[in-house]
């Protein structure tokens, strides 16, 4: 989609921005996973942590400026619905980094989940997170959108696994010591997972459906191109 709007090189920056941020996230969510699994130590991966989100968040605000002065510059002939698709993309990468500092938040509250009976279940998880944020990042660069459809279907899906792992610890009668940072952890990929659907949405979708996913409707518009 964003190939047959971008009207200029000042466009083409932007999905670089949006690119980077997203490539940053990738770090952020490793650094907050290797606090909360007890391999690194919670205050150094935090001080790493922050600095990234202070460049997502530089960064956001960057991505808003340049796109006011695309818009002041191009005035009638500006795209504004691709406008108001990169600022929502740009929120939706910032919200990300928010949950990987809620990951992170966990380890300094003295959570550490490779203790426990569960650490291959969570491992795989974690794993697989991380793998899409890595899948996200290549279907939003390439607007590869069989890809984005597969992922959206795949994320849904994990949504609804994460959600049974919530209501079971939120349910269990184990030491909230146990049950809570998991319940947590869960809440907290899961949203993260679903801010990576509506980038992904963005590809395939008008913006006034963003977030909004439909691959009916995303299909019908592909084929009205």
């Amino acid at each position: 989609m964003f190939s047959i709007f971008r009207d200029s090189d000042q466009l083409e920056n932007v999905e670089q921005q949006l690119a980077a941020m997203l490539a940053q996230c990738q770090d952020a969510y490793r650094l907050a996973t290797e606090a909360v699994f007890g391999e690194r130590d919670p205050v150094t991966a935090g001080e790493e942590l922050l600095a990234l989100d202070q460049e997502i968040n530089r960064a956001e605000r960057a991505v808003r400026r340049e796109l006011l002065v695309h818009g002041t510059v191009r005035g009638a002939e500006v795209d504004q619905g691709l406008m108001l698709t990169y600022m929502s993309v740009a929120k939706d990468i910032e919200r990300i980094g928010d949950k990987c500092k809620d990951i992170w938040e966990l380890s300094e509250m003295g959570a550490n989940l490779s203790v426990g009976d569960d650490t291959e279940e969570l491992t795989k998880h974690r794993q697989h997170v991380a793998q899409l944020i890595e899948w996200t990042l290549d279907a939003f660069t390439t607007e590869d959108a069989a890809k984005v459809h597969e992922l959206i279907s795949t994320i849904d899906e994990d949504a609804a696994h994460y959600d049974t792992h919530v209501f079971h610890f939120v349910q269990s009668d184990m030491p909230s010591r146990f049950a809570s940072p998991r319940a947590l952890f869960y809440r907290y990929i899961k949203r993260l997972s679903k801010h990576l659907s509506n980038i992904l949405s963005s590809v395939v979708m008008p913006v006034d459906r963003l977030d909004f996913y439909k691959k009916s409707k995303a299909l019908d518009l592909e084929d009205d191109d």
